[in-house]
Protein backbone atom coordinates (compact mmCIF):
# COMPACT_ATOMS: atom_id res chain seq x y z
CA UNK A 1 0.00 0.00 0.00
CA UNK A 2 1.47 3.12 -1.11
CA UNK A 3 1.09 6.31 1.11
CA UNK A 4 1.37 9.67 -0.13
CA UNK A 5 5.15 11.11 1.00
CA UNK A 6 3.44 14.36 1.94
CA UNK A 7 1.86 12.35 4.90
CA UNK A 8 4.02 12.78 8.47
CA UNK A 9 6.35 9.37 8.73
CA UNK A 10 4.12 8.16 11.38
CA UNK A 11 1.59 7.94 9.41
CA UNK A 12 3.15 6.36 6.67
CA UNK A 13 4.98 3.52 9.69
CA UNK A 14 2.33 3.19 11.80
CA UNK A 15 -0.96 5.00 10.79
CA UNK A 16 -3.14 7.23 12.40
CA UNK A 17 -4.13 6.49 16.74
CA UNK A 18 -7.72 5.72 16.73
CA UNK A 19 -9.04 5.79 20.23
CA UNK A 20 -12.33 3.04 20.47
CA UNK A 21 -14.71 4.56 23.07
CA UNK A 22 -16.89 2.63 24.94
CA UNK A 23 -20.14 2.72 25.94
CA UNK A 24 -19.27 4.25 29.76
CA UNK A 25 -18.08 7.37 27.98
CA UNK A 26 -21.04 8.17 26.15
CA UNK A 27 -23.54 10.65 27.71
CA UNK A 28 -27.03 9.61 26.55
CA UNK A 29 -30.01 12.45 25.97
CA UNK A 30 -32.98 10.18 27.10
CA UNK A 31 -34.60 13.00 29.22
CA UNK A 32 -33.91 15.88 26.97
CA UNK A 33 -36.38 18.28 25.28
CA UNK A 34 -36.90 21.48 23.98
CA UNK A 35 -37.85 24.59 25.54
CA UNK A 36 -41.30 25.36 26.12
CA UNK A 37 -40.68 28.59 25.78
CA UNK A 38 -39.07 28.81 22.68
CA UNK A 39 -41.79 26.27 21.32
CA UNK A 40 -44.68 28.68 22.45
CA UNK A 41 -42.75 31.31 20.43
CA UNK A 42 -42.08 29.65 17.60
CA UNK A 43 -45.59 28.64 17.36
CA UNK A 44 -46.74 32.48 17.65
CA UNK A 45 -44.62 33.51 15.20
CA UNK A 46 -45.34 31.08 12.62
CA UNK A 47 -49.34 32.56 13.30
CA UNK A 48 -47.86 35.89 13.24
CA UNK A 49 -46.37 35.33 9.87
CA UNK A 50 -49.50 33.30 8.38
CA UNK A 51 -51.52 36.60 10.04
CA UNK A 52 -49.29 38.98 8.39
CA UNK A 53 -49.61 37.41 5.19
CA UNK A 54 -53.55 36.87 5.23
CA UNK A 55 -54.05 40.50 6.17
CA UNK A 56 -51.62 41.81 3.13
CA UNK A 57 -53.82 40.12 0.87
CA UNK A 58 -57.08 41.12 2.22
CA UNK A 59 -56.16 44.34 2.51
CA UNK A 60 -54.79 44.96 -1.21
CA UNK A 61 -58.20 43.51 -2.00
CA UNK A 62 -60.85 45.38 -0.14
CA UNK A 63 -58.12 48.66 -0.17
CA UNK A 64 -60.41 49.66 -3.30
CA UNK A 65 -63.71 48.80 -2.12
CA UNK A 66 -63.04 51.14 1.19
CA UNK A 67 -61.64 54.08 -0.66
CA UNK A 68 -64.89 53.74 -3.14
CA UNK A 69 -67.13 54.21 -0.01
CA UNK A 70 -64.62 56.58 1.00
CA UNK A 71 -64.60 58.81 -1.46
CA UNK A 72 -68.59 59.62 -1.40
CA UNK A 73 -68.60 62.89 0.40
CA UNK A 74 -72.11 64.65 -0.14
CA UNK A 75 -72.23 68.06 1.75
CA UNK A 76 -75.91 68.81 2.29
CA UNK A 77 -75.40 71.13 5.85
CA UNK A 78 -76.73 74.89 5.70
CA UNK A 79 -75.10 77.79 3.67
CA UNK A 80 -74.88 80.60 6.22
CA UNK A 81 -74.62 83.87 4.32
CA UNK A 82 -76.17 85.81 7.05
CA UNK A 83 -73.50 88.63 8.00
CA UNK A 84 -71.83 88.47 4.44
CA UNK A 85 -70.93 90.96 2.26
CA UNK A 86 -72.79 90.10 -0.54
CA UNK A 87 -74.71 92.06 -2.78
CA UNK A 88 -77.45 88.91 -3.73
CA UNK A 89 -77.23 86.25 -1.05
CA UNK A 90 -78.08 83.74 -3.50
CA UNK A 91 -75.30 84.47 -5.40
CA UNK A 92 -73.22 83.86 -2.17
CA UNK A 93 -74.80 80.66 -2.16
CA UNK A 94 -74.15 79.86 -5.63
CA UNK A 95 -70.38 80.55 -4.91
CA UNK A 96 -70.59 78.33 -2.14
CA UNK A 97 -72.56 75.41 -3.27
CA UNK A 98 -69.78 75.37 -6.25
CA UNK A 99 -66.87 75.50 -3.88
CA UNK A 100 -67.73 72.91 -1.68
CA UNK A 101 -67.97 70.33 -4.49
CA UNK A 102 -64.48 71.38 -5.72
CA UNK A 103 -63.06 71.81 -2.44
CA UNK A 104 -64.10 69.06 -0.79
CA UNK A 105 -64.72 65.71 -2.33
CA UNK A 106 -63.56 66.88 -5.49
CA UNK A 107 -65.62 66.94 -8.64
CA UNK A 108 -66.30 62.92 -9.61
CA UNK A 109 -67.22 63.52 -13.25
CA UNK A 110 -63.52 64.72 -14.38
CA UNK A 111 -61.73 61.51 -12.10
CA UNK A 112 -60.02 59.27 -14.33
CA UNK A 113 -61.23 55.66 -15.07
CA UNK A 114 -58.78 53.51 -12.40
CA UNK A 115 -60.10 56.54 -9.75
CA UNK A 116 -62.37 55.10 -6.63
CA UNK A 117 -65.23 58.02 -7.00
CA UNK A 118 -65.41 56.91 -11.27
CA UNK A 119 -67.22 53.67 -9.44
CA UNK A 120 -69.64 56.02 -7.38
CA UNK A 121 -73.30 56.52 -8.66
CA UNK A 122 -74.62 58.76 -5.87
CA UNK A 123 -72.63 61.70 -5.58
CA UNK A 124 -71.92 61.94 -9.55
CA UNK A 125 -75.83 61.97 -9.41
CA UNK A 126 -75.87 64.87 -7.16
CA UNK A 127 -73.04 66.94 -8.37
CA UNK A 128 -74.66 67.25 -11.76
CA UNK A 129 -78.05 67.60 -10.48
CA UNK A 130 -76.51 70.76 -8.50
CA UNK A 131 -74.51 72.30 -11.23
CA UNK A 132 -77.53 72.35 -13.85
CA UNK A 133 -79.97 73.75 -11.19
CA UNK A 134 -77.50 76.11 -10.67
CA UNK A 135 -77.27 77.50 -14.32
CA UNK A 136 -81.20 77.27 -14.07
CA UNK A 137 -81.49 79.42 -11.27
CA UNK A 138 -78.15 81.71 -12.92
CA UNK A 139 -80.38 81.79 -15.74
CA UNK A 140 -83.55 83.17 -14.50
CA UNK A 141 -81.30 85.66 -12.64
CA UNK A 142 -80.24 87.14 -15.51
CA UNK A 143 -83.24 87.29 -17.41
CA UNK A 144 -84.60 89.48 -14.39
CA UNK A 145 -81.68 91.92 -14.54
CA UNK A 146 -82.14 92.35 -18.99
CA UNK A 147 -81.22 96.31 -19.17
CA UNK A 148 -81.36 98.27 -21.94
CA UNK A 149 -82.73 94.35 -23.99
CA UNK A 150 -79.30 93.28 -22.76
CA UNK A 151 -78.18 90.40 -20.82
CA UNK A 152 -76.09 91.08 -17.88
CA UNK A 153 -72.75 89.29 -19.16
CA UNK A 154 -71.56 87.84 -16.22
CA UNK A 155 -74.44 86.01 -15.23
CA UNK A 156 -75.48 84.86 -18.48
CA UNK A 157 -71.56 82.86 -19.10
CA UNK A 158 -72.07 81.99 -15.85
CA UNK A 159 -75.16 80.26 -16.30
CA UNK A 160 -73.97 78.66 -19.74
CA UNK A 161 -70.92 77.60 -17.93
CA UNK A 162 -72.51 75.60 -15.20
CA UNK A 163 -74.12 73.72 -17.47
CA UNK A 164 -72.14 70.73 -18.22
CA UNK A 165 -70.77 69.65 -21.22
CA UNK A 166 -70.53 65.99 -22.29
CA UNK A 167 -66.64 65.18 -22.34
CA UNK A 168 -65.69 68.23 -20.62
CA UNK A 169 -63.61 68.69 -17.36
CA UNK A 170 -66.20 70.79 -15.04
CA UNK A 171 -63.88 72.19 -12.66
CA UNK A 172 -62.58 74.91 -14.88
CA UNK A 173 -65.95 75.68 -16.07
CA UNK A 174 -67.40 75.53 -12.55
CA UNK A 175 -64.20 77.96 -11.14
CA UNK A 176 -64.95 80.35 -14.27
CA UNK A 177 -68.80 80.52 -13.53
CA UNK A 178 -67.74 81.21 -9.43
CA UNK A 179 -65.65 84.09 -10.98
CA UNK A 180 -68.30 85.69 -12.97
CA UNK A 181 -70.97 85.68 -10.43
CA UNK A 182 -68.70 87.10 -7.64
CA UNK A 183 -67.65 89.86 -10.50
CA UNK A 184 -71.40 90.59 -10.84
CA UNK A 185 -72.38 90.66 -7.67
CA UNK A 186 -69.12 93.20 -7.14
CA UNK A 187 -70.78 95.13 -9.54
CA UNK A 188 -74.10 95.06 -8.04
CA UNK A 189 -72.91 96.38 -4.90
CA UNK A 190 -71.27 98.87 -6.85
CA UNK A 191 -74.02 100.05 -8.79
CA UNK A 192 -72.85 99.00 -11.69
CA UNK A 193 -75.05 96.34 -12.67
CA UNK A 194 -78.86 96.24 -12.18
CA UNK A 195 -80.12 93.90 -9.89
CA UNK A 196 -83.92 92.29 -9.80
CA UNK A 197 -86.48 93.39 -7.31
CA UNK A 198 -86.96 91.13 -4.26
CA UNK A 199 -90.14 90.48 -4.56
CA UNK A 200 -90.45 89.70 -8.12
CA UNK A 201 -87.00 87.58 -7.34
CA UNK A 202 -88.61 85.34 -5.05
CA UNK A 203 -91.73 85.01 -6.86
CA UNK A 204 -90.01 83.77 -10.04
CA UNK A 205 -87.43 81.58 -7.59
CA UNK A 206 -90.59 80.18 -6.08
CA UNK A 207 -92.42 79.19 -9.52
CA UNK A 208 -88.86 77.79 -10.40
CA UNK A 209 -88.92 75.69 -7.19
CA UNK A 210 -92.40 74.30 -8.21
CA UNK A 211 -91.13 73.30 -11.76
CA UNK A 212 -87.95 71.31 -10.34
CA UNK A 213 -90.34 69.45 -7.57
CA UNK A 214 -92.66 68.35 -10.76
CA UNK A 215 -90.00 67.38 -12.70
CA UNK A 216 -89.07 65.19 -10.20
CA UNK A 217 -91.73 63.83 -9.22
CA UNK A 218 -92.25 62.27 -12.72
CA UNK A 219 -88.38 61.04 -12.75
CA UNK A 220 -89.31 59.21 -9.19
CA UNK A 221 -92.78 58.00 -10.07
CA UNK A 222 -91.45 56.24 -13.14
CA UNK A 223 -88.92 54.50 -11.17
CA UNK A 224 -91.29 53.46 -8.63
CA UNK A 225 -93.86 52.09 -11.23
CA UNK A 226 -90.86 49.90 -12.92
CA UNK A 227 -92.58 46.28 -13.97
CA UNK A 228 -89.03 44.68 -12.95
CA UNK A 229 -87.61 46.45 -9.81
CA UNK A 230 -83.56 45.24 -8.57
CA UNK A 231 -82.91 45.25 -5.12
CA UNK A 232 -82.57 47.33 -3.46
CA UNK A 233 -82.06 49.60 -5.85
CA UNK A 234 -81.05 50.14 -9.60
CA UNK A 235 -78.42 52.26 -10.92
CA UNK A 236 -81.13 54.84 -12.30
CA UNK A 237 -83.24 54.52 -9.43
CA UNK A 238 -79.76 55.78 -7.11
CA UNK A 239 -79.47 58.11 -9.74
CA UNK A 240 -82.77 59.82 -9.15
CA UNK A 241 -83.31 59.87 -5.89
CA UNK A 242 -79.89 61.81 -5.67
CA UNK A 243 -80.86 64.19 -7.86
CA UNK A 244 -83.91 65.34 -6.62
CA UNK A 245 -82.17 65.92 -3.03
CA UNK A 246 -79.51 68.03 -5.39
CA UNK A 247 -82.18 70.36 -6.42
CA UNK A 248 -84.70 70.43 -2.91
CA UNK A 249 -81.11 71.53 -0.98
CA UNK A 250 -80.16 74.20 -3.05
CA UNK A 251 -84.16 75.32 -3.69
CA UNK A 252 -84.34 74.92 0.52
CA UNK A 253 -80.58 77.04 0.82
CA UNK A 254 -82.50 79.75 -1.66
CA UNK A 255 -85.48 80.63 0.18
CA UNK A 256 -83.18 80.38 3.49
CA UNK A 257 -81.34 83.31 1.19
CA UNK A 258 -83.99 85.60 0.12
CA UNK A 259 -85.20 85.39 4.01
CA UNK A 260 -82.16 86.59 5.07
CA UNK A 261 -82.11 89.05 1.95
CA UNK A 262 -85.78 90.89 2.72
CA UNK A 263 -86.54 90.82 6.85
CA UNK A 264 -89.79 92.53 5.86
CA UNK A 265 -91.51 89.95 4.22
CA UNK A 266 -91.97 88.17 7.94
CA UNK A 267 -94.08 91.04 8.75
CA UNK A 268 -96.85 90.39 6.27
CA UNK A 269 -98.39 87.14 7.56
CA UNK A 270 -99.93 85.49 4.43
CA UNK A 271 -96.32 85.90 2.87
CA UNK A 272 -94.78 84.71 6.04
CA UNK A 273 -96.89 81.71 6.33
CA UNK A 274 -96.27 80.51 2.81
CA UNK A 275 -92.45 81.14 3.25
CA UNK A 276 -92.85 79.28 5.93
CA UNK A 277 -94.41 76.38 4.62
CA UNK A 278 -92.08 75.96 1.33
CA UNK A 279 -88.96 76.29 3.28
CA UNK A 280 -90.33 73.04 5.55
CA UNK A 281 -91.47 71.45 2.75
CA UNK A 282 -88.20 71.62 1.01
CA UNK A 283 -85.83 70.78 3.73
CA UNK A 284 -87.81 67.61 4.50
CA UNK A 285 -87.01 65.94 1.20
CA UNK A 286 -83.38 67.66 1.13
CA UNK A 287 -82.27 66.51 4.85
CA UNK A 288 -83.13 62.39 3.58
CA UNK A 289 -80.36 60.53 3.83
CA UNK A 290 -80.65 56.98 3.48
CA UNK A 291 -77.71 54.97 4.52
CA UNK A 292 -78.95 52.75 1.10
CA UNK A 293 -81.13 53.86 -1.39
CA UNK A 294 -83.69 51.35 -1.21
CA UNK A 295 -86.66 51.16 -3.89
CA UNK A 296 -88.74 48.64 -2.54
CA UNK A 297 -92.66 48.19 -2.52
CA UNK A 298 -92.52 49.55 1.17
CA UNK A 299 -94.67 47.45 3.04
CA UNK A 300 -92.32 45.05 4.02
CA UNK A 301 -90.22 44.77 7.80
CA UNK A 302 -86.60 46.07 6.17
CA UNK A 303 -86.70 47.72 3.48
CA UNK A 304 -88.64 51.06 2.60
CA UNK A 305 -89.31 52.96 -0.28
CA UNK A 306 -86.98 55.72 -0.29
CA UNK A 307 -88.00 57.32 -3.68
CA UNK A 308 -91.87 57.36 -2.60
CA UNK A 309 -91.25 58.96 0.65
CA UNK A 310 -88.93 61.59 -1.38
CA UNK A 311 -91.71 61.97 -4.15
CA UNK A 312 -94.00 63.03 -0.91
CA UNK A 313 -92.10 65.02 0.29
CA UNK A 314 -91.55 67.02 -3.43
CA UNK A 315 -95.24 66.85 -3.50
CA UNK A 316 -95.80 69.01 -0.35
CA UNK A 317 -92.85 71.37 -1.58
CA UNK A 318 -94.46 71.91 -5.24
CA UNK A 319 -97.73 73.17 -3.40
CA UNK A 320 -95.92 75.29 -0.99
CA UNK A 321 -93.97 76.89 -3.50
CA UNK A 322 -96.92 77.71 -5.56
CA UNK A 323 -98.89 79.19 -2.88
CA UNK A 324 -95.61 80.97 -2.19
CA UNK A 325 -95.55 82.61 -5.48
CA UNK A 326 -99.19 83.45 -5.64
CA UNK A 327 -98.91 85.15 -1.76
CA UNK A 328 -96.38 87.17 -3.48
CA UNK A 329 -98.30 87.94 -6.29
CA UNK A 330 -101.04 89.26 -4.72
CA UNK A 331 -99.65 91.40 -2.15
CA UNK A 332 -100.48 94.67 -2.31
CA UNK A 333 -98.11 97.32 -4.51
CA UNK A 334 -95.97 99.60 -1.62
CA UNK A 335 -96.66 96.71 1.38
CA UNK A 336 -93.06 96.54 1.92
CA UNK A 337 -92.36 100.29 2.01
CA UNK A 338 -95.13 100.75 4.47
CA UNK A 339 -93.68 97.83 6.19
CA UNK A 340 -91.04 99.94 6.34
CA UNK A 341 -92.36 103.12 7.02
CA UNK A 342 -94.21 101.36 10.35
CA UNK A 343 -90.80 100.18 11.09
CA UNK A 344 -89.51 103.65 11.46
CA UNK A 345 -92.29 105.21 12.89
CA UNK A 346 -92.05 102.21 15.70
CA UNK A 347 -88.38 102.79 16.37
CA UNK A 348 -89.47 106.88 16.63
CA UNK A 349 -91.90 106.54 19.30
CA UNK A 350 -91.15 107.54 23.17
Amino acid sequence: MAFDSRLPAAYQEEGPVVTVLGSDHLVTFDYAEPSPIMLFAQRWWRRTVTLLKVGVVVCAVAAYPIMTVASNRIDDSSIEVAGQNWTLPEVGVSIVKIARELEGGGWAGDRANWHPQARLTAMPAWQSATADALSQHTALLADLTVKDGEVDSDLKAAARLLKGVEGEDMRPRLTAAAEALNRYDSRAGRDLAATPDKVDKLAAEATLFASWAEADRIDLSVQVNQDVVEWPASKVDIETFYSAKARAHLAQQMLAAARTAEPRLARLPSVSTAFDRAELAWSRAARMKPLVVSNQSGDGPFMANHLASIGFYLGEAQDASRNLAAALEQMPEGALENVAGLETQLAAAP
